[in-house]
């Protein structure tokens, strides 16, 4: 089992050399710790978590923060809020100078808030996700760069670097590095997702949501699990749950907070067709999602029933996670019209809006492009992408492009 390199160590460089603090904001368990240390082994490390280290800055912030002049590293800085305050003094004191201060957190709506509010204007939040496909298997197809030109003619250029192998055990592993890397342990995976599940409902939701229905909440991850990848209806949870509507709309939030779950807001931008406007939304790491479904292996995953849905979620994981480490300011959607007019994902961005199916096969009958067409043709796109499992790249028509899963 090797250590990863996090592609983020070169999105993170650029923003400590341009915002005096930057906070690596993501689960827990995702890699954040590893990657502070990748980025700055010998600097000072504080981890808040520790009792030692949390005494220490919970005495005194100013203080502690006035003893270091090089950039210091402060791990887990949600358990103390008393922090950010102290941070915003220390860095005005300073404030031209860049990269004072790098920071995490996890699984808490309120470190962002706080974090906003305290340090405007002088902080860069960066989201760490669990592993893209090229860094699970140090490769890379410059796709992303591609995509953020946006021009259809070098599609050529791009290369399958993952084999359908490859992507299979990552769609059932998922992205979490410890899973992941322990793959070859065929206990491990069963044994990682339970006790990952359970600190993250009693020790993570408990402490940070004290008054929060731990049991209901407990059901609700479970039944967002098998509403993955469909539209969100909070009316068949309530009903479910016994809860009113405005409490599965708080448990939502705290889901979405958590990094646990990911909302896709439907397209509308034309407002002369009736467009289902209830967003979409899907666990986010396609391992728990697995794991919550029961798909204890990879042939149970090949043959169950949601394959198709599970499949799409990770594919379309894969693709925002390696614009976000691009550092790409996008938006992504999904389209759907009430005459049952699809389409998987819409991504917003530099490029215009580029539109994208995910298919399992590794052919497409050119007569399921409709959709897609008709899209490009209405929003003028410069393209729209079909993902599948096809060997190379192929220009399908004029405007829609086949790119193999393998080069995400």
């Amino acid at each position: 089992m090797s250590e990863i390199i996090r592609s983020a160590v070169n999105s993170v460089t650029y923003l400590m050399k341009r915002f005096p603090v930057v906070a690596v904001l993501g689960a827990r368990q995702v890699g954040k710790t590893t990657l502070l240390h990748q980025m700055l082994p010998t600097a000072p490390f504080f981890d808040l978590e520790r009792e030692a280290d949390y005494d220490r800055v919970k005495s005194d912030p100013e203080f502690f923060l006035f003893q270091y002049k090089e950039t210091l590293v402060l791990d887990e800085a949600q358990v103390c809020p008393d922090l950010f305050p102290a941070l915003r003094v220390a860095i005005d004191k300073h404030r031209k100078l860049n990269g004072q201060y790098l920071l995490s957190g996890s699984s808490s709506p309120l470190l962002i808030r706080n974090l906003s509010e305290s340090l405007a204007g002088r902080i860069a939040l960066f989201e760490l996700s669990p592993l893209q496909l090229q860094e699970c298997w140090g490769a890379s197809s410059g796709f992303y760069d591609w995509l953020r030109e946006g021009k259809i003619g070098d599609y050529s250029s791009l290369t399958a670097v993952i084999s359908w192998d490859q992507l299979i055990q990552t769609c059932f592993y998922g992205g979490f590095p410890d899973p992941f890397l322990h793959r070859s342990d065929k206990d491990y995976f069963g044994f990682w997702m339970s006790n990952y599940f359970k600190t993250y409902i009693e020790r993570d939701i408990r402490k940070l949501f004290s008054g929060l229905n731990i049991e209901a909440y407990k059901r609700f991850i479970r039944m967002l699990a098998t509403s993955s990848g469909a539209l969100f209806k909070a009316s068949n949870f309530s009903k479910s749950l016994d809860v009113s509507e405005p409490t599965v709309k708080s448990y939502l939030e705290i889901a979405e907070g958590t990094f646990f779950w990911r909302i896709l807001p439907s397209f509308q931008k034309n407002i002369k067709k009736r467009l289902v406007k209830m967003p979409k939304g899907h666990i986010r790491d396609s391992g728990i999602l697995n794991y919550l479904l029961n798909i204890a292996d990879i042939e149970t995953l090949k043959a169950h029933p949601s394959f198709g849905t599970i499949w799409e979620i990770f594919i379309i994981e894969q693709i925002i996670r390696g614009l976000q480490m691009k550092l790409i300011d996008f938006r992504y959607f999904y389209y759907r019209t009430h005459n049952q007019a699809e389409v998987d994902l819409i991504l917003e961005g530099p490029w215009g809006i580029i539109p994208i199916e995910i298919k399992l096969g590794v052919r497409i009958d050119k007569r399921q492009l409709s959709n897609l067409e008709n899209f490009i043709k209405e929003y003028k796109c410069p393209f729209g992408l079909i993902i599948n499992n096809a060997e190379k790249p192929e220009l399908l028509s004029s405007h829609v492009i086949q790119i193999p899963a393998g080069c995400l």
